[in-house]
Formats: structure tokens, C-alpha cells, sequence
């Protein structure tokens, strides 16, 4: 029953959080102390405290330092003029009728390339959003756009983390898995297109030539600039480490700023740790970046991560998991499947944690490992993305200088969940009937 409580206590303080615009990362540090004091009521040590906290950001140090890299890599690209010229150039290129299309394709080809949502987010994910603001775009559908465009690829590449996570957890065959998500991807694949293309319908968008004069007049433009953003592309195709990756790119954009922007060495340390500002007509298109852009992103997966080691050496979700026993008897897979990465989504600070936990919850009622896999890419592996504080979507969004209610336009999240779970409710009862 203790449990219980924590766990209802856990989600009442978030959800107290969101309702009254507290900071969510002072809820998620409350909640850390509520589970430490869970740990005392349960006779645990501080030593052995200590040490759940520690291994859960043990767990989590490379995505931390991912995330700093990441700010600077974004402060520095915009230094170098690597954003300016992309927008300057891009924007030519786009066709304003089919551009939220345009924005879901683009990345969801660098997510199939990549396999990484992180790597898309930070290359065509920042590129997508400063053009859609250079053309007075609705950031809030071109965030989803891109969103869903990064988890097209994450969810189903064969480069993708996530896909190899779920057929290691499975003990499937990783192009057996991807063959059935691409089956079922169809039909949310044509419903996210058309209505991508439905939000696009009467919209006359223009460039904003003033800005782009603006920008050629600030910055030195070169062929090479784009070669920061490639080099990211390039090297994850070939599967090199996503922090050499990033280091790699941050160096190339540093001697672009000294060779072609002439920056000096302070301004190229204010970049890479302030972020990129500066006092024009054009700084909304170009200002922002830098590690202390990424601070609460890096307090949030920090202070969340130490959840794990309580949820690993505890008795927390003990009693959880045969209330989820029961509803895998009564109600069809995906059903319990979405609802259940949904809830974990919500005490976890990321994609793998949650879909691990739900893997745990949920192995018991498979028969079929392939389903298994299947279901946890159609459920965990999406809905992460629907808890505001779970990194899932908010990393993207804060890489690309998006609003976190973009999360309502990702449309391919919304209907992976709600078409597959439909197919299932179908099988089920046509099951039950029979």
C-alpha cells in the first residue's frame, strides 16, 4: 500500500507542477526527496541510497554530456554563419505550399539515415525551424513536423538505437522487426502526410527579403559552411560515436568562425557557452545556443535519472505489475501497452528507461516475442513524447528552439499509437467473440 502512495503522491506533485506553472524541475527534485524518504521508511541504508542515486546517473552521463555538447555545438554553428547561410540559401529552395510536408520528409530522411533523433533534431531539425521563421511559419506545426520526422527514423532505421534496445530486450531479429513496423506504418505514414498537407492549405507565406539582406550583410558566406552540419550526417551514417561526432563539428565551425567570420577567441568562448546574440532585426533567426541554453534540460535528466536505482532495488512497482497482469486479461494489448509506457513515461527521464520498464511490466503476457517487440515500438517507443518533462520531445524542441506544445502536432506519434491500437482492439474482440 506504501507503495501506492508514493507512486499517486509522485504523479500529484507533476501534475501540481504543470498546473500552476511551477518550475517543473523543482517537482521532479521534490519527487527525488519523496523517494529517498520511501528508501528510509524501507530500512534502506544511506549507503545503499547513495548508490541507487549514483547508478542512475551513472546510467545517464552520456546522455549529459551529449546535451552540453549540443549547446555549444548549436552556439558555435550560429557564430561560424553555418545557420545563416543554410536560412539564406534554404529558403529559396522551399515551395511554401507543401512546406510542412516538406519539413516531415526532410527529417525523416535524416532520421532513416542517421537513425538518431538527436542527430536529426540538431541538423535538419534546427535548419527546419530557422527557415519556418525566416518564412513566417507556424512554429508550433513545424515543430511537429520535425518531431515526427526525427521519431519516423528512430522508431523504425536500422541504425536506430531504440530499434536494437527493443530486439535485445525481445531476442528478436532486428530486420524481422523493422519489416513489421514498416507494415504497420503505412497507413499513419499517409494520414501524417495529409494532414501535414491540410494545415499547409491557404497559408501564403513570404520571405522576409529585408531579414535575408540583413543576414548576407552580417556574415561572410561560404560553400564550406555546410559542411559542419554534414560532417554530423556523414559520420553517423558510419556509426562513429555521437560525441566524437559532435566534438568534430564544433572544431570545423570554430576555425570557420576565425577563417570566414573573422571571430576572435572571446567570442568564440561566448558562442560555445553563452550562445550567439546579437542586436538586430535578423536576431530571431539567428541568436541562441550555447551550454547555458541546455541547463534545464541538463537539471531535468539529471535530477530524473536517479529515479532508476529506486525503481531497480526497490519493491515500487512490484505491486504495480499485477494490477497490469489484470488488464493485459481484459483489455487488448495495445491498450494496456500505450497506457502503461504512458504512465512510466512519466516517472522515467527517458525513451530507454521507459521502454525497458515497460518491457519488464509487459513480458509475461507475450506469448509471441515479435509482438512483443512490435507493440513496445508502437507504445514506448512514442509515447515518452506526450509527458512534458520526459526528454523524449522536449530535447528535440529545445535544440531547435521550439515550443514544447509542438508535442500536440506530431502527428506521426499520434497516429502510430492510435492506428495500431485500433488494429488491436479489433483483433481482440473479434477474438473474444469467437
Amino acid at each position: 500500500m506504501l507503495e501506492i502512495l508514493i507512486l499517486i503522491l509522485f504523479m500529484v506533485n507533476l501534475f501540481i507542477a504543470i498546473i500552476f506553472d511551477i518550475s517543473i524541475v523543482l517537482a521532479l527534485f521534490l519527487n527525488l526527496i519523496l523517494l529517498i524518504i520511501y528508501a528510509f521508511i524501507k530500512d534502506y541504508k544511506l549507503k545503499e541510497i547513495f548508490h541507487m542515486v549514483y547508478e542512475g546517473l551513472l546510467d545517464t552521463k552520456t546522455i549529459l554530456f551529449v546535451f552540453m555538447l549540443i549547446g555549444m555545438i548549436t552556439g558555435i554553428w550560429r557564430l561560424s554563419g553555418t545557420i545563416a547561410y543554410i536560412i539564406y540559401k534554404g529558403t529559396g529552395l522551399i515551395a511554401p505550399k507543401f512546406f510542412y510536408v516538406g519539413v516531415f520528409i526532410f527529417n525523416s530522411a535524416i532520421s532513416v539515415l542517421t537513425g538518431t533523433s538527436l542527430g536529426t533534431a540538431s541538423t535538419s531539425g534546427i535548419i527546419s525551424m530557422s527557415i519556418s521563421t525566416a518564412m513566417n511559419f507556424n512554429p508550433y506545426i513545424t515543430g511537429g513536423a520535425i518531431l515526427s520526422g526525427c521519431y519516423f527514423g528512430d522508431r523504425s532505421s536500422p541504425m536506430s538505437t531504440s530499434a536494437l534496445l527493443v530486439a535485445t530486450l525481445t531476442k528478436t531479429d532486428l530486420y524481422v522487426n523493422l519489416k513489421n513496423m514498416f507494415r504497420t506504418c503505412i497507413i499513419p505514414l499517409v494520414l501524417t502526410l495529409i494532414t501535414f498537407q491540410i494545415f499547409n492549405f491557404g497559408i501564403d507565406a513570404e520571405i522576409n527579403s529585408q531579414s535575408l539582406r540583413s543576414i548576407a550583410s552580417i556574415f561572410n558566406f561560404n560553400f564550406f559552411l555546410v559542411v559542419p552540419t554534414l560532417s554530423i550526417i556523414i559520420l553517423a551514417i558510419f556509426k562513429v560515436d555521437i560525441r566524437i561526432n559532435m566534438v568534430i563539428s564544433i572544431i570545423i565551425s570554430i576555425f570557420f568562425a576565425i577563417i570566414f567570420q573573422d571571430a576572435s577567441l572571446g567570442e568564440i568562448f561566448k558562442a560555445l557557452i553563452f550562445g550567439f546574440h546579437i542586436d538586430s532585426d535578423v536576431g530571431p533567426l539567428v541568436n541562441g545556443g550555447g551550454l547555458l541554453s541546455m541547463r534545464k534540460m541538463l537539471l531535468i535528466v539529471g535530477i530524473s535519472s536517479g529515479y532508476f536505482g529506486f525503481f531497480k532495488h526497490t519493491d515500487l512497482l512490484v505491486v504495480v505489475k499485477k494490477y497490469v497482469n489484470i488488464l493485459f486479461e481484459k483489455l487488448p494489448d495495445m491498450v494496456v501497452m500505450s497506457f502503461i509506457s504512458f504512465i512510466i513515461a512519466g516517472f522515467s527521464a527517458n525513451q530507454t528507461l521507459t521502454t525497458m520498464i515497460t518491457y519488464e511490466m509487459a513480458r509475461e503476457n507475450y506469448k509471441d516475442s515479435y509482438k512483443l517487440a512490435l507493440d513496445l515500438e508502437n507504445s514506448a517507443i512514442m509515447t515518452p513524447l506526450y509527458i512534458p518533462w520526459n526528454i523524449t520531445g522536449r530535447t528535440p524542441l529545445e535544440m531547435v528552439g521550439g515550443h514544447i506544445g509542438a508535442i500536440l502536432f506530431s502527428f506521426y506519434h499520434h497516429y502510430i499509437v492510435l492506428v495500431n491500437t485500433l488494429a488491436s482492439s479489433v483483433e481482440f474482440y473479434r477474438n473474444k467473440n469467437k
